[in-house]
C-alpha cells in the first residue's frame, strides 16, 4: 500500500522535475542572484542587459540591504559609478566618474524606502571634479536637492 502510493507521489511530481533547469557544476561555492529564507536578496548578485551581453551592476547583498563595494557599469560596460556601503549605516560613499575613468564628483548617497517609494538622496557635501582629475568646486545637498555650492579658491 505504502509502495503504491510513493509510486503515484512520484508520477504526479514528474512533470515539474523535468521542467526545472539543469543545475550547473559550480567550481565556486557561492552562488549568484539567491535569496535568503525569508525572499530576499542575499549573496552575490549580477545584473545584466536584457540579452544578458552587458553587466550593469555588480555587488553584494545581506539580506535584503547593499553591503560592501557596489560598481555600476554603462551599457557599452565602462564604469560609471562605485558605492561603498557599510553594514550598519544607511550612508554610503558615492564615487561618480567621468568616461575617461577619472572621478566626476564623490560624496554621501542615502536610500530611503517608504510604503509606495524607493527614493535615492544625495545628501552632505559633494566634491566635483574636472575631466584631468583637479578639484573643482564642491556642492552641498540635503535630501537630493542642492543647498549650496562652493566654489573652489586659487
Amino acid at each position: 500500500m505504502d509502495r503504491r502510493i510513493c509510486i503515484c507521489f512520484f508520477l504526479l511530481l514528474l512533470p515539474l522535475l523535468t521542467l526545472a533547469e539543469p543545475r550547473p557544476k559550480k567550481l565556486w561555492p557561492f552562488g549568484r542572484n539567491r535569496f535568503d529564507k525569508e525572499g530576499q536578496y542575499h549573496g552575490r548578485w549580477k545584473i545584466y542587459t536584457a540579452d544578458n551581453a552587458t553587466l550593469l551592476r555588480n555587488g553584494r547583498y545581506r539580506h535584503g540591504r547593499e553591503t560592501g563595494v557596489w560598481r555600476y557599469y554603462h551599457p557599452n560596460g565602462q564604469l560609471r559609478k562605485i558605492e561603498y556601503h557599510k553594514r550598519k549605516s544607511p550612508f554610503f560613499l558615492t564615487k561618480v566618474y567621468h568616461d575617461n575613468r577619472q572621478v566626476e564628483r564623490q560624496g554621501m548617497a542615502r536610500v530611503v524606502e517608504t510604503e509606495r517609494d524607493i527614493h535615492y538622496f544625495w545628501t552632505g557635501t559633494w566634491q566635483v571634479y574636472d575631466r584631468q582629475g583637479q578639484f573643482s568646486h564642491a556642492e552641498y545637498y540635503e535630501k537630493g536637492r542642492e543647498i549650496r555650492l562652493e566654489l573652489a579658491t586659487k
